[in-house]
C-alpha cells in the first residue's frame, strides 16, 4: 500500500530587492537549507523549480512608485529567466513574497483555484520546512466535515503505517521522530493541499475506513473538490457520512511536534493583573529574579546566568548516536554560551563579541523582567479531544465531548490560566480547572454509548484513547472554549498561568464579570480574479497587530480601560483582514491615540544596552507596568559593562601552525567581511537617523493647529517607522547571509583547520573589530583551542545547516553553487549560479549580474562538492582554497 521515498534534490532560491523606483537588485544568497525551501512540500512536487524571495518597500509609496513596484513584483527577469508571482507566507505584512519560474505559475495557480486571496494567504503551505517529509505513490485520502469521525477544527488523522514510515525517513536523517505527541503537518494531495495537526489512528480503523489520511474540511486550503461518496458505517443509528476522496501520490511533512515548553510574561499578560496581584506575587518574583542574577555573576556561575537570560532553553544533550568517545560534554546552541562554558577564569566575558553579545542578552532580560514580571510559564500545543477506535468491529468516534470549563493537562495545579497571543482582553485569558481521571472516562464512557450505542469498560477506554488524549506537550480544550481567545487546532502554541504559582491572578479572573466576548468570526472570505495577484499583494503589506496591541497598552497604563476594549474589535479586524478582507477603522485609531500619551516605558523594548534603559521613568499612577519597571529597573546592574580591545586576547588561541599563504587568505577575508558588514550597518544607521528626524518632526508639530501640517508630519514619521522595521529585517537577513557565506569558506578548509582558526585569530586580533568572524567560521576549533588552553571540559556548539551541492572555480575569480538537473536526454546535467566574484585586486562583486544556465556539467579541477553542510573536494591538486590574492 505504502511505498515511501523523499527526494533531496537541490532548490536554491534567490533574493531580489525591489525599491521604490521598481528596481530590481539581487541580495548575498542565504545558504542554509531552511532558506532554500529543503524539506518542504514544493521541493517535493517541483523538483527543478526555480524560486524568487522578492523583498518590497514596506512603508507608504506614492502612487507612481507604488505601480513600479507592482511592475516588477507580477514578472521580473533575471539573467533571461522570468519569475512570476505566486504568493506569499506568513510575512507577507512584511514585504517577502515568492515568485517561480514562469513555466510553473499556471500549475500553482491550478492548485489555488486561481484565487489570489488563498494563494497569498496559503501559499506557504507548500514553503514551509519540514523536520521530515516523504512522497508516496499509493495513499488514500478522505475529506470529512469537521468533526466527522472525531476530526476537529484543523486536526485530522494519519494511520500507524504512515507515522511508522515517516519515522524510518526521520531515522534515516539522523533523527528521531518521537510518538504519542501531536503533529503538525503539510500535505499535498492531487491539485490542492492542506495544513493543521494530527494525532495517529491505528492502522485497523485506518483500513476500516478505507483511508491512510483523515482530513477536516477546515484543513484544505483552499477546498477540495474531488470525488464524493456515502459510507454507512454506524449501526446505532440509520446515518451515512458523504466524504470526499482521493487515492495517488501525495507529498506530506511533519513541520513540528508538540514537547513541553515555557513561554515568557509579557507586558500584554501583566497589564490586566491587579494592583494586588502586582504588589504581592509580581514584584516579589521579578526581585527574586535580579537576586539570582547577582549571586551568579558575582560568583561566576555562567551556566545558571545564561539559564537566566534564556539562552539555555535551547542546549540539546549528546544523544545516544554521537560517539561517546568524542570527549565532548554537551552541545551548545549558542557561541556565547559554549564560550563561557570552557572559560573557567571568566576573562572572556570582556572578549568585544562575547561582551556585546552578553549586553544584548542582559537588555531583552531586563525589559521583560521589568514589564513582565520574569516568570515563566509551561507551554503546550493547542489539542482537541478527539478520539478514533474500532471496537469488535465497532467504529467508536466522539469529539467535543470534555466539559467546556475543563482541560486535560500534564500540570499538578486543579486551575489556572490558558494564555494565546495576541492578547486582545482580560476575557482573553480562559479560565479552566483540571479534569480528574474519573470524571474524564465517565465523559466519554456516555458520548461513545450516546453516538455509538456502545458500552464499554473503563479500563477499555484508557486502553483504546490514552495514546489519542494525554499526548506530549498538548493541552486539550473543548473547541467551543478553545474558540473564546481565537484558538483552533492546527498547532496553536498557548500557555498556562498556574493556579499554584500565581493563586491572586488566576482568582481574579475566576472572579470576572465578563463583557460580551469577542471572537474569531468565520467570514465569507473575498476572490478576486487571479490577474489582481499583485494588488492583492500589495494589501498584505503592513502590519497593525503590533501598533494596536501597544496602543491598547498605552490605554490601559493611561487608566482608559474602555478605550483598550474598544480596540479589540480593530484588533480582531486586522488579524482578519487578508483572509475575511475586513478593514480596520483607522480613523478611530488615531482619535485614540491623539488622547493616549504612549506608555513612556514601551520605547525602551528594543534597546541592546541595559545602560541606555534609564534607572527610573515618569510613569501614569494608573500604570501597573510602569510601577513594575521602576521597582525593579533600580536593582538590575550593568553586570558587562568592562570590555577589553580584541588584541587582549591574541594568546588565547595559540598552539596551532600557518603559512604565509593562509594568513593572507585569511586577512582578505577579514576584509571582505568588515566592508559588508559596514555597508549594512551603515545604511541601518541612514534609515534610523532618518526616522530620528521625522519623530522629532512629528513632536514638533502635534499641537500644530493646522491639521494638514499635522497629517503631512504623522504620515512621514509612519513611513520612517515602516521603514525602520523593513531595515531591521533586511540588515538580520543580510548579516546571516554573509555569515554563511564565511561559513562556507571556512567548511572548505579540511586540512589544518586549527591552523586556518589560528591565522585568523591573528588577523582579527590586529585589527579594530569585535572578533565575531572568527566565531562565525571556525568555532568548534576556537573553542577547542580556549579549552586547552584554560584546562576546562570542551564542549561541541551547533552548526548551521548548509545546502548540498557544489562549488566551482573560475580563473576569473568567480564562485559558483552547482545544482545537479536530469536532462531531457538523461544526461546529468547542471546549473550554475554566481554566488560571488573577487577580482584581481580584491574587490567583491556584490550586486553584479546574475549567471544562472543548465549545461552538461564538466568535470574538471577547480570543484569541491558540499555534503551535509561541509565541502569536500576532488582533483585540486593545490590546498582546497578561494585564492583571495592572485598576484596580477
Amino acid at each position: 500500500m505504502l511505498t515511501a521515498n523523499a527526494t533531496d534534490n537541490a532548490m536554491f532560491v534567490i533574493s531580489l530587492d525591489i525599491d521604490p523606483m521598481g528596481q530590481a537588485k539581487t541580495r548575498t544568497p542565504d545558504l542554509e537549507k531552511s532558506a532554500q525551501l529543503h524539506n518542504t512540500l514544493l521541493q517535493g512536487l517541483f523538483p527543478e523549480i526555480r524560486v524568487a524571495r522578492l523583498n518590497v518597500p514596506a512603508g507608504v509609496l506614492d502612487e507612481s512608485q507604488q505601480a513600479l513596484v507592482e511592475q516588477t513584483m507580477k514578472r521580473v527577469t533575471v539573467d533571461g529567466v522570468q519569475f512570476q508571482l505566486v504568493g506569499a507566507s506568513g510575512s507577507a505584512k512584511d514585504g517577502k513574497f515568492y515568485a517561480v519560474e514562469a513555466k510553473y505559475e499556471r500549475a500553482i495557480a491550478d492548485r489555488f483555484l486561481h484565487w489570489p486571496q488563498a494563494a497569498i494567504t496559503y501559499f506557504g503551505v507548500l514553503v514551509s520546512p519540514c523536520k521530515v517529509r516523504i512522497e508516496a505513490s499509493d495513499v488514500r485520502v478522505i475529506v470529512v466535515k469537521d468533526h466527522e469521525f472525531g476530526t476537529n477544527d484543523c486536526r485530522g488523522w494519519i494511520s500507524r503505517s504512515l507515522f511508522r514510515a515517516l519515522q524510518e525517513r526521520s531515522r534515516a536523517s539522523g533523527r528521531e521522530l518521537p510518538s504519542e505527541r501531536l503533529y503538525q503537518f503539510r500535505l499535498a494531495f492531487d491539485s490542492t493541499q492542506a495544513k493543521g495537526a494530527c494525532k495517529v489512528m491505528e492502522d485497523d480503523v485506518a483500513e476500516f475506513l478505507g483511508a491512510d489520511i483523515i482530513l477536516p474540511e477546515s484543513s484544505v486550503k483552499p477546498e477540495y473538490k474531488g470525488p464524493s461518496r456515502l459510507l454507512d458505517l454506524f449501526r446505532s443509528q440509520t446515518r451515512q457520512l458523504e466524504v470526499r476522496t482521493y487515492r495517488g501520490p501525495i507529498v506530506f511533512g511533519i513541520r513540528e511536534v508538540s514537547e513541553p515548553r515555557e513561554f515568557e510574561s509579557s507586558y500584554t499578560l501583566l497589564e490586566h493583573a491587579s494592583w494586588e496581584t502586582v504588589k504581592s506575587e509580581i514584584l516579589p518574583h521579578a526581585l527574586s529574579q535580579v537576586q539570582k542574577l547577582k549571586t551568579a555573576a558575582e560568583e561566576g556561575n555562567y551556566e545558571g546566568l545564561l539559564e537566566l537570560l534564556g539562552t539555555s532553553q535551547a542546549q540539546q544533550r549528546l544523544e545516544s548516536d554521537d560517539n561517546a568517545d568524542s570527549g565532548y560534554t554537551s552541545r551548545e546552541a549558542t557561541v556565547v554560551e559554549a564560550v563561557l562554558k570552557v572559560d573557567p577564569t571568566g576573562y572572556l566575558v570582556k572578549h568585544p563579541y562575547i561582551n556585546q553579545q552578553l549586553n544584548k542578552l542582559l537588555a531583552r532580560w531586563t525589559f521583560k523582567l521589568c514589564t513582565g514580571g520574569g516568570f515563566r510559564m509551561p507551554a503546550f500545543a493547542l489539542a482537541d479531544d478527539g478520539i478514533l477506535a474500532l471496537h469488535d468491529g465497532q467504529l467508536i468516534a466522539a469529539s467535543d465531548w470534555l466539559p467546556l470549563d475543563c482541560a486535560v493537562t500534564s500540570l499538578s495545579s486543579d486551575r489556572g490560566l490558558v494564555v494565546r497571543y495576541p492578547i486582545r482582553m482580560f476575557e482573553d485569558l480562559l479560565p479552566y480547572r483540571r479534569i480528574p481521571i474519573g470524571e474524564m472516562v465517565g465523559a466519554i464512557a456516555r458520548t461513545v454509548q450516546q453516538q455509538a450505542g456502545v458500552r464499554l469498560h473503563p479500563c477499555q477506554i484508557v486502553d483504546l484513547f490514552e495514546g489519542q488524549i494525554c499526548l506530549k506537550g498538548t493541552l486539550t480544550l473543548h473547541s467551543k472554549t478553545a474558540a473564546l481567545n481565537g484558538g483552533d487546532f492546527d498547532f496553536d502554541m498557548v500557555c498556562v498561568v498556574e493556579g499554584d504559582k500565581l493563586p491572586g491572578f488566576v482568582e481574579d479572573r475566576f472572579s470576572l464579570k465578563e463583557q460580551t466576548p469577542v471572537q474569531k468570526e468565520k467570514l465569507k472570505k473575498q476572490k478576486s480574479p487571479w490577474w489582481n495577484l499583485v494588488q492583492v499583494a500589495s494589501k498584505a503589506k503592513g502590519n497593525e497587530i503590533g501598533s494596536i496591541t501597544d496602543l491598547q497598552t498605552s490605554c490601559m497604563a493611561a487608566g482608559q480601560p474602555e478605550l483598550a476594549y474598544e480596540l479589540v474589535r480593530e484588533l480582531q479586524n486586522a488579524l482578519d483582514s487578508l483572509k475575511h478582507g475586513t478593514q480596520v477603522d483607522r480613523e478611530r485609531i488615531v482619535e485614540i491615540r491623539k488622547r493616549i500619551k504612549t506608555a513612556a516605558w514601551l520605547k525602551y523594548k528594543r534597546e541592546d544596552q541595559v545602560s541606555r534603559m534609564p534607572v527610573s521613568i515618569e510613569v501614569e499612577p494608573t500604570d501597573k507596568v510602569g510601577y513594575l519597571y521602576n521597582a525593579v529597573r533600580k536593582e538590575v546592574d550593568d553586570f558587562f559593562r568592562t570590555t577589553l580591545p580584541i588584541s587582549d586576547f591574541h594568546g588565547v588561541i595559540a598552539g596551532a601552525t600557518f603559512t604565509q599563504e593562509m594568513f593572507q587568505e585569511s586577512r582578505e577575508i577579514n576584509r571582505l567581511y568588515a566592508a559588508e558588514v559596514s555597508r549594512i550597518m551603515t545604511r541601518k544607521s541612514e534609515v534610523e537617523k532618518h526616522f530620528g528626524q521625522a519623530e522629532a518632526e512629528f513632536e514638533a508639530q502635534r499641537s500644530n493647529a493646522d491639521r494638514k501640517v499635522r497629517d503631512v508630519a504623522r504620515r512621514k514619521r509612519n513611513a520612517a517607522q515602516l521603514t525602520v522595521q523593513s531595515e531591521k529585517d533586511r540588515t538580520n537577513d543580510e548579516l546571516k547571509a554573509l555569515m554563511m557565506l564565511v561559513r562556507k569558506w571556512a567548511d572548505e578548509k579540511k586540512e589544518n583547520r586549527r591552523g586556518w582558526c589560528q591565522a585568523l585569530h591573528t588577523v582579527v586580533c590586529g585589527g579594530r573589530s569585535k572578533g565575531s568572524l572568527l566565531w562565525n567560521t571556525f568555532p568548534q576549533e576556537a573553542l577547542d583551542m580556549i579549552a586547552e588552553e584554560t584546562g576546562s571540559q570542551p564542549v561541541r556548539v551547533a552548526a548551521p545547516d548548509l545546502v548540498d551541492g557544489e562549488i566551482e572555480f573560475d580563473h576569473e575569480g568567480r564562485v559558483f553553487l552547482v545544482e545537479h538537473l536530469n536532462g531531457e536526454n538523461g544526461q546529468s546535467e547542471a546549473r550554475r549560479t554566481l554566488l560571488m566574484q573577487i577580482s584581481d585586486n580584491g574587490d567583491v562583486v556584490r550586486d553584479g549580474r546574475r549567471v544562472s544556465r543548465v549545461h552538461p556539467f564538466p568535470f574538471s579541477n577547480g570543484r569541491g562538492e558540499i555534503r551535509n553542510g561541509h565541502v569536500v573536494f576532488e582533483g585540486i591538486p593545490q590546498r582546497p582554497t578561494i585564492n583571495l590574492n592572485r598576484p596580477t
